[in-house]
């Protein structure tokens, strides 16, 4: 999305036209759900996808004519016989997906304000007028809605915006996007952005390396702390967004850690794995794996415990890290943590305590007393 997001304002910019494609209703079996995108650009190449198959086939098909002098506009598909994937296959549900052509120079501002925003870490809801009979109120008009109080564009009538915001906390709670019906008057939808959240890595060995490969692919912004500069180098981890060489636990200590931070520690060893979850187990990260066998691990916890760390602290540690999916190569490795990263992510609730969470291996038991 943040390929989209980027090449919008540019093609404004150069007085070109794409077409904005994005899924904004589903109901039974789909290939995708809503807030799915695809940008059809000048030249006919995409970014991003509606799931393929026949649906997306004619969706671009309709769109490409739309981008020669068109309006936006709302497409229906019934995903029976005339829908089906190539294959054959037939979902058997209903999507709704919109035609958006933005060109202008307030749309361009608007979307490189919402890269800003989710740069910035604030989370947004993306409201689009799909349909409407309301006069004043036309089919693409937007708003954001920023946590922090920031409003930007116009749905062109007070009454429908206010009525917009007071649904935007609830969509940022449950992240999901869906439409907004204001009677027969007009449909909204509303998308929740939440910020890229950040995988900091302990350790920038061969599990580190194959993970930041993964997290970036998975849409985290990757941050990884080694002490040895030869190991943490962007030769090494090109997909890093930020390398810091330093020793691991100081390094940890003074990162700004938040609850949009993931942490796993991957070190080279017993001790430096310790250090590193000294530093990080009483901050307010969402996600703390810790790598290891769980005799080591009950070694560190113990060690732990006899500094102060309580055993409510160290219940929220996912040890051993990943799901447990017989994992044995480092590329395997890395797929049962990124998995686990995605659970986490993905829970509709913010899980911060031990009952709390979901499915997961069972982690080291700690003793009473």
């Amino acid at each position: 999305m943040r390929e989209i997001y980027q090449k919008i304002p540019e093609l404004i910019e150069s007085d070109q036209v794409g077409a904005y494609c994005t899924v904004v209703e589903t109901k039974g079996s789909t290939p995708q759900k809503p807030g799915s995108k695809l940008l059809i650009l000048p030249d006919l190449r995409n970014i991003g996808t509606l799931g393929g198959g026949c649906v997306e086939a004619e969706a671009r098909r309709q769109a490409i004519g739309l981008m020669q002098g068109g309006v936006p506009r709302l497409l229906e598909f019934q995903l029976d016989s005339d829908y089906g994937w190539d294959d054959g296959l037939i979902c058997g549900g209903n999507m709704k997906i919109f035609i958006d052509l933005p060109k202008t120079e307030a749309e361009a501002d608007m979307f490189a304000r919402l890269q800003a925003l989710n740069t910035e870490k604030t989370p947004i809801v993306c409201a689009t007028v799909v349909t409407s009979a309301k006069q004043g109120v036309d089919v693409g008009m937007k708003m954001i809605f920023a946590t922090t109080g920031e409003r930007i564009g116009t749905l062109g009538d007070s009454d429908l915006e206010t009525a917009v915001e007071a649904e935007t906390a609830g969509v940022l709670e449950n992240n999901r996007a869906r439409l907004f019906h204001e009677n027969d008057a007009a449909a909204v939808f509303l998308e929740p952005m939440q910020p890229r959240p950040t995988l900091l890595i302990a350790g920038a060995g061969h599990v580190g390396q194959a993970l930041c490969h993964l997290a970036n692919w998975l849409d985290f912004d990757v941050v990884i702390v080694d002490d040895r500069a030869d190991f943490a180098s962007a030769e090494r981890l090109p997909e890093a967004d930020k390398i810091i060489v330093g020793d691991i636990a100081t390094e940890l200590r003074n990162y700004p850690i938040t609850p949009l931070t993931y942490v796993v520690i991957v070190t080279r060893g017993h001790q430096h794995d310790e250090s590193a979850l000294h530093s990080v187990v009483e901050s307010d990260a969402r996600y703390i794996g810790l790598i290891g066998s769980r005799r080591k691990i009950k070694l560190i916890f113990d060690d732990l415990m006899e500094v102060g760390i309580s055993k409510e602290r160290l219940q929220r540690v996912y040890a051993p890290i990943g799901l447990d999916i017989n994992s044995k190569t480092v590329p395997e490795i890395a797929v049962s943590i990124a998995s686990q990263l995605i659970q986490i992510r993905n829970a509709a609730e913010n899980i911060q305590t031990f009952d709390a969470q979901p499915a997961r291996m069972p982690t080291v038991k700690i003793a009473e007393g």
